[in-house]
């Protein structure tokens, strides 16, 4: 009888081994051979466990896991969560978190770092471990692409890593891309006002006007400013774009000086030539030319108020020398000039109405 006993309980080993150990609601304990599909391998407790050992903020909880320590500098994990699908469609979850049913606060996953500690409370990677950090401490630390979909609210402020001894071959935008400053490429540049159309597999959030630039307009000026998604769609570092801003502000800057130095040069070397001629009526205006640039022929036009006693427009290069002058009185309002009588370039003109200058403008003669 004995020897039956145990070739009995022998032979209900394999099932055993396939079955599920159940732990239900109530309390109670058993293995089930069901192919369940609620249940997972272990399930302890389908419902909420009332903690009344636990003294932290949150008295009630789920589950806890806690790590012990480690003696040999390894890894310590609290909790591991994996996610296999092994079908052709659907979704893995490694953690998946939920929480409803606070009046004010509810959060679905929380990782909390001691602040006087290093790591982080949540850290997201797409590396296979978790050697790839620096040092310090962090609410949050990201490595691999990240996504956002709707917004992004800073109450503090967004830094870029600018250090000067972390930038090695080095060059002056200034000294870059000879055949046009960035004043000149980003000039051309469409800026547009759009409503956002997302594709169907992004979560559509409420339409709002925006405001941006085309980037294969800007991929063509400077391809490492744009950036194709795993989606397929182009992006923009609009944070990398400051830096020709600001170039193209210092360019905007320094001509404007040489224009004022010019002006200045003009209004002196005209003061000489017409000295004793010191009142200007009012009602004297100077328009641009038409057209600009040009290379045949080109029209200023100007209104002269009836009393002007003394008028010319004066043709300058941009240094400031005198290349044509054109008197001009009352009883006209424009002077027709050549692209033949100045060459190709830039150059200045004004209106001078006894002996000051009133406006000055700027034409191109191209090839």
């Amino acid at each position: 009888m004995r020897r039956f006993s145990i070739l009995l309980a022998l032979a209900s080993i394999p099932a055993i081994m396939s079955a599920q150990l159940v732990v239900n609601s109530s309390g109670d304990v058993f293995i089930s051979q069901e192919d369940n599909d609620s249940y997972a391998k272990l399930t302890v407790n389908d419902g909420p466990i009332e903690s009344s050992v636990i003294d932290i903020e949150y008295p009630i909880i789920g589950t806890r896991s806690q790590s012990v320590t480690s003696t040999n500098n390894k890894t310590v994990i609290g909790v591991l969560g994996e996610g296999k699908l092994n079908a052709s469609n659907g979704s893995s979850v490694g953690v998946w978190g939920e929480s409803y049913g606070a009046p004010e606060k509810n959060f679905g996953v929380v990782g909390m770092l001691d602040m006087y500690n290093h790591g982080a409370g949540i850290y997201a990677t797409t590396e296979s471990n978790l050697n790839f950090f620096t040092s310090g401490g962090y609410a949050g630390y990201f490595v691999g692409p990240t996504y956002f979909d709707g917004y992004v609210t800073v109450t503090g402020s967004l830094f870029n890593l600018s250090d000067k001894r972390l930038k090695e071959n080095v060059t002056s935008l200034k000294y870059l891309n000879n055949d046009k400053s960035p004043l000149e490429k980003l000039k051309d540049i469409d800026v547009v006002e759009y409503d956002l159309k997302l594709p169907d597999n992004l979560r559509q959030t409420p339409k709002e006007r925006h405001f941006g630039i085309y980037a294969q307009e800007l991929q063509e000026l400077y391809p490492n400013l744009v950036k194709k998604g795993q989606d397929g769609y182009l992006t923009v570092n609009y944070i990398e774009m400051i830096p020709l801003l600001l170039r193209s502000i210092q360019e905007l800057k320094q001509e404007l000086d040489e224009v004022k130095g010019i002006s200045n040069a003009m209004t002196r070397s005209v003061g000489d030539e017409t000295a004793g001629f010191s009142t200007v009526p009012t009602g004297n205006k100077l328009f641009q030319n038409t057209p600009n640039p040009f290379k045949e022929r080109t029209v200023i036009r100007f209104s002269l108020a009836d009393d002007v006693q003394n008028a010319e427009i004066c043709i300058f290069d941009m240094t400031g020398k005198t290349i044509r002058k054109f008197p001009v009185s009352s009883g006209m309002d424009s002077v027709s000039v050549g692209g033949y009588e100045l060459g190709e370039g830039m150059f200045l003109y004004s209106l001078i109405v006894n002996g000051q200058v009133i406006d000055t403008k700027r034409m191109v003669i191209s090839k």
